[in-house]
């Protein structure tokens, strides 16, 4: 596949609106406090926090370790294919150093990710940008279609939020077949000619994804190995408390967590997807206390590794330049 040649002067995209960001703090705050009196209302298993068993921590950490290495082999390869070929370490610490501000800002990390490729080996904006939709779309299909062959095969639909769970999955399947499939011209024909050129390269560079069997091959595999990671982490939170859900309803629960960080407008979905596996507990056959304590046990995990590997990653990548500055 030939390289997609662009030109070195980029446009970034289109700033929010106004409204947008209160809005996401109101959210966050609703959620938080949701959670919160969740907290309080099932605050019998949250003592179990503080005798988690070390062991499966580390295992969690190294679940969390290899869910960045996934996704920064996805952005390392897909970039190969328009001429980009970037160092796999450098890949994996932009990655989780991207990751950071995610935690605090809803939907940041692309954004910040593309900012620190095109400042450090000058991939386009718009290249980098393109990533974002058809890896949604490609998650969304991979995370809806196994957890509607699970719930089909292996849960059924008899428990009481069953049904609901399997019409949030085929919906969202729906969607992401629609985004990979119909494409629709991103081409402004009117407007300032930056702002053309940067959708005109954004347009020819989800083109040539959609069309590329090696991206979605790569994708799918890579993706699928994102979600069994989070599913062994999610399992390990339980195991950590000395709880044993059951395993198929334990999928269904951590897909549909996974689908919130898809649909999150609060930072890395905090709330969302705890309220996610909460609201899957009856179907993996735990108590909604026990849940909750997992996947309170999974996020600490989760932001706390990201956040020292973080610090790590710049260490390794700036630290010696300054020293030698």
């Amino acid at each position: 596949m030939r390289p997609l040649q662009t030109t070195p002067t980029q446009t970034p995209a289109p700033a929010a609106p106004a409204w947008l960001r209160p809005a996401r703090v109101l959210a966050t705050v609703l959620l938080l406090a949701a959670l919160a009196a969740l907290g309080v209302r099932h605050a019998g298993d949250m003592h179990r926090l503080l005798d988690a068993r070390p062991l499966y921590v580390g295992a969690m950490v190294l679940c969390v370790l290899g869910v960045r290495v996934a996704h920064s082999q996805i952005v390392r390869g897909t970039l190969a294919e328009f001429g980009h070929r970037l160092p796999g370490f450098e890949v994996f610490a932009l990655s989780v150093l991207a990751a950071v501000p995610n935690l605090f800002v809803p939907r940041s990390g692309f954004g910040t990710l593309a900012l620190a490729l095109r400042a450090r080996h000058g991939v386009p904006f718009a290249i980098s940008t393109s990533l974002v939709l058809p890896l949604a779309a490609l998650d969304l299909i991979v995370i809806s279609a196994v957890g509607l062959a699970v719930q089909a095969g292996v849960v059924g639909l008899a428990h009481p939020h069953a049904p609901i769970i399997a019409a949030v999955f085929a919906v969202s399947l729906l969607a992401g077949c629609v985004a990979l499939l119909v494409r629709v011209p991103m081409r402004l024909p009117f407007g300032p000619p930056r702002l053309r050129a940067f959708f005109e390269r954004f347009d020819a560079a989800w083109v040539q994804l959609r069309g590329s069997r090696r991206f979605v091959l790569r994708g799918v595999s890579l993706l699928a190995g994102m979600c069994a990671l989070r599913l062994l982490r999610l399992q390990l939170a339980f195991g950590a408390l000395d709880f044993t859900p059951d395993l198929a309803g334990l999928v269904v629960a951590s897909l549909l967590g996974d689908l919130m960080f898809l649909f999150a407008f609060t930072p890395g979905a905090l709330g969302l997807r705890e309220a996610a596996i909460v609201y899957g507990a009856e179907l993996a056959g735990v108590s909604p206390a026990a849940s909750l304590a997992a996947a309170i046990l999974d996020r600490l995990v989760m932001t706390g590794t990201i956040l020292v590997t973080a610090q790590l990653s710049a260490w390794r990548l700036f630290g010696a330049r300054g020293r030698d500055a």
